[in-house]
């Protein structure tokens, strides 16, 4: 009987040590409702774990057409999805799974993560590396109609190699402490959004110094009028997708702001846009390129 037991003693604490050991953590989150346009939007969260400088993985599938083939009558007709920081900054917008920049990747990733695979471009997908932190997603449509079925997927699936481009430029801005200013301002303004979703761009990105260095009146006046600070970083941002080794000593750089003057490059003593010094240049996003100035250009 003692002999017994000490077996199911032994056998107690090797099940407790393992439970205290575990690193097992959620990676799938589905939720299947109804979701329209506006206020019938499907919202749901979610929280990254990852240790400090890395990514993870995350996989948003916003489900309607294809819910079809499952029998599911009516379904949301053309999904959209929008992810968001904790902080308020949209980092990530899809309406049509087949205009996801990382397609290929999201398909094998879609596979490996044992998802069903899409099978209408108008259901929506992401793949985005996040850093640790919590996250919201909607699930809705630009359609005026009722709201109907539709599933909203959460995947996480292991950590982004680095040097992997990951992130939208607003996830860029969203996840660098030292560019909190302009992921604000972008919020403001509502051009956190664009930046997730369009593109390519390429973006000159004033750090918070920069900001700060602004006179306290015309940061204040900018802060006070979405409308003209949207002007303003609309100054920083121009179609297409420009690399540093793409730059030419006094190239003009058409912006997003109409009827700007153009950007000039100076490349005489180390690379400038208009008076900005570039003070970290080509860091890749999925939608483009971004290379941090240490000044805000007002145009």
């Amino acid at each position: 009987m003692n002999q017994l037991r000490l077996l199911a003693f032994s056998a107690l604490t090797l099940v407790a040590t393992a439970a205290t050991a575990q690193t097992s953590s959620l990676v799938n989150n589905s939720t299947r409702g109804f979701a329209g346009a506006g206020d019938n939007a499907m919202i749901s969260g979610f929280v990254v774990n990852a240790p400090a400088g890395q990514l993870r993985w995350v996989l948003v599938r916003g489900v309607g057409p294809t819910l079809a083939s499952f029998g599911v009558n009516a379904p949301l007709a053309d999904p959209a999805i929008q992810v968001t920081a904790s902080n308020g900054t949209v980092i990530g917008v899809n309406d049509n799974v087949g205009t996801a920049p990382n397609l290929a990747l999201l398909n094998t990733v879609t596979s490996g993560a044992g998802a069903f695979p899409l099978t209408s471009a108008n259901d929506a997908g992401l793949l985005i590396g996040v850093p640790a932190g919590a996250y919201t997603v909607q699930l809705y449509t630009n359609a005026a109609i009722e709201a109907r079925p539709a599933l909203l997927e959460v995947y996480e699936f292991g950590a982004v190699a680095a040097g992997t481009n990951s992130q939208s430029i607003s996830g860029l801005a969203a996840a660098n402490p030292n560019l909190s200013t302009l992921a604000a301002a972008l919020r403001i303004t509502g051009l956190d959004a664009t930046l997730a979703a369009g593109g390519p761009f390429t973006v000159f990105a004033p750090t918070n110094a920069a900001f700060a260095a602004l006179p306290a009146a015309t940061l204040n006046g900018l802060l006070a009028n979405p409308a003209q600070l949207a002007q303003v970083l609309l100054f920083h941002v121009a179609s297409g997708q420009v690399l540093s080794t793409q730059l030419t000593n006094g190239q003009n750089i058409t912006t997003l702001r109409t009827g700007a003057r153009p950007l000039v490059v100076n490349l005489t003593g180390g690379a400038k846009i208009g008076t900005s010094n570039v003070v970290a240049a080509d860091v890749r996003g999925l939608n483009g390129v971004v290379h941090v100035i240490d000044s805000v250009m007002l145009p």
